[in-house]
């Protein structure tokens, strides 16, 4: 929180700016959606100095800036003034961090390389580079290039004074000071927290990843700490669901069973999420393929000779249960039953489905309301599966039988990945962020009660190069952005500009969930007027703000 000394001391910098000569020649700003992409080797022609968005209590109002014709090495400062930032409210600041795009995403998912095919539905041909990962700065910072962009945000909390507010961001470089008009016009209406989310929203976490990029050791007490941070940047991006891997709270024994249950442990991992208001525990799937050429059913626990144990042998089957039994009996103890669904086999097809069932008639015996939730590839799992998980395109394609679904008690959720690529929603580097952010407005279409992903922070040893990166095969990409959508900073992981546009359509989400209640026939048009389906959506992000602007004002009564 700035206080109004401290923003006092930027005004006389910056009216001293004033009296400086004329602008250094080139020193151009302007300001760009915070959905639009920017390049580092973009052009400032004709410069965008005033911008009006329009947010609900709750949310964020953020707006990027890209500056060109820095000098490098000199520093840059800025500052903004206005009603709400010298009395209780305040403004952050980002540095955008640009990331290479190597490949393409490929027509059907992984990159071009795959197969070959040209896809068209990018943004921009790769290679290149993109500004993404928001690292966060004080006033300040010494320019390494010319070119640089920045985020400025301004978080709009519960009591923020509705109405138009009127802010001036004020930019120096070598004495020179550029002038921006930034316009928030706030609509008495409140995105619920996180806690109190309508909609199911997880990505899968890479612990080793967390003590590698922070270097702190596993279950230390700095390892909780940052893990804790993990957790608080999950729920500003409206995440309030969360994993643990079974393998993680048990000791195991050279021939793979269990040895001990570390019960603090996984009662400490679990706090320290719902803690920070995530609600629900996803436990990751216990049992494994050996690879995708091969159809073994396999348990995910260590041996010391690498054997394999087969998850439907009497072996596998006695492991499972010595793994399962206490996790049940923790879960009951905290009274976190409810908030508890277990996978068991990721991406499960048809080959897999009887052992698939065995092993849920397992747990189901031992917990019989248990809730099994999986990201699926089959549809054949009718009265095992209680929460389904199919990829965008694969619900669309069977949108009949998941409705037959949820009409027989089961929830439907939806996930992406390395696929689908073309033009389908995900929330891949080389795609528009709208459509990121039409997650939430697919979900509110559809009236689905999940998305799920795999990579928060699964990326390899170069975070921020190695965007793109060989998974499983010659012609096997990672297409740019799967594997994290944040990244590891300084003092604990930054967000990024898809995490960000994530959060903003889960907040959408929220406000149609309320104006669906309200007014049904409305929320579909306004749905309908930007996102028809998982491949056919308006791309032009004006269109998205006017919009917006309707859904505000349909809530409220009221035009700004």
């Amino acid at each position: 929180m700035k206080t109004i000394k401290t923003i006092v001391c930027f005004c006389l910098l910056f009216l001293m700016g004033f009296m400086a000569p004329k602008d250094p020649e080139g020193f151009k700003i302007s300001m760009f959606d915070e959905l639009a992409p920017i390049y580092p080797d973009a052009k400032i022609e004709k410069a965008v100095t005033s911008y009006t968005i329009d947010v609900a209590r709750g949310s964020i109002a953020g707006v990027d800036i890209l500056m060109t014709g820095l000098i490098p090495l000199e520093p840059i400062r800025f500052a903004i003034t206005g009603k709400g930032i010298i009395d209780k409210f305040y403004a952050i600041w980002y540095f955008l961090i640009d990331v290479p795009v190597t490949e393409n995403t490929g027509l059907a998912g992984w990159t071009e390389k795959f197969n070959g095919q040209t896809n068209p539905y990018v943004i921009r041909r790769a290679p290149f580079r993109i500004y993404e990962a928001m690292d966060p700065v004080q006033t300040g910072y010494i320019p390494a290039t010319s070119t640089q962009a920045l985020r400025m945000e301004i978080p709009i909390g519960k009591d923020f004074p509705t109405g138009k507010q009127l802010f001036t961001i004020y930019i120096s470089s070598k004495g020179q000071v550029k002038k921006l008009a930034f316009t928030v016009n706030v609509y008495p209406v409140e995105i619920p927290p996180v806690n109190q989310s309508h909609l199911n929203y997880v990505n899968w976490l890479n612990l080793g990843n967390i003590c590698n990029d922070h270097n702190v050791e596993i279950w230390s007490e700095p390892f909780w700490g940052m893990l804790r941070k993990y957790a608080q940047l999950m729920a500003r991006g409206r995440q309030n669901t969360f994993w643990f891997i079974w393998s993680d709270f048990f000791k195991f024994k050279p021939d793979g069973s269990v040895a001990e249950f570390y019960e603090q442990r996984l009662d400490r991992y679990i706090d320290t999420f719902l803690s920070e208001g995530l609600t629900t525990i996803q436990g990751a799937p216990f049992a494994r393929r050996r690879d995708w050429s091969s159809d073994a059913f396999l348990v995910a626990v260590p041996t010391s000779d690498g054997r394999e144990i087969l998850a439907v042998s009497e072996e596998g089957q006695k492991i499972i249960r010595s793994m399962a039994g206490p996790i049940i009996a923790l879960m009951k103890k905290n009274g976190w039953e409810f908030r508890w669904y277990q996978g068991v086999f990721d991406e499960p097809t048809d080959e897999y489905v009887d052992r698939y069932k065995t092993t849920v008639a397992l747990l189901k015996s031992m917990k019989p309301d248990l809730r099994i939730l999986e990201a699926t590839m089959t549809i054949s799992l009718s009265g095992i599966i209680d929460c389904w998980c199919p990829q965008v395109q694969e619900y669309q394609k069977n949108a009949a039988f998941f409705e037959e679904r949820k009409a027989a008690g089961d929830a439907v959720w939806v996930y992406t990945c390395l696929a689908p690529g073309g033009p389908w929603i995900n929330r891949l580097v080389d795609q528009e962020r709208l459509r990121q952010v039409y997650v939430g407005w697919a979900c509110a279409k559809y009236d689905l009660q999940g998305f799920l992903h795999w990579g928060f922070n699964m990326h390899g040893g170069k975070p921020f190069e190695e965007l793109v990166r060989i998974y499983g095969g010659p012609t096997n990409y990672l297409p740019a952005g799967d594997s994290h959508i944040v990244y590891p900073g300084r003092k604990g992981p930054i967000s990024s500009q898809r995490f960000e546009a994530h959060r903003i359509g889960m907040e959408d989400y929220e406000l149609l969930y309320l104006l669906k209640k309200q007014n049904p026939d409305l929320a579909a048009k306004l749905i309908n007027n930007l996102f028809q389906a998982f491949d056919q959506y308006d791309k032009d992000i004006r269109d998205y703000r006017s919009v917006k602007q309707e859904l505000l004002s349909a809530l409220t009564g009221s035009t700004i």
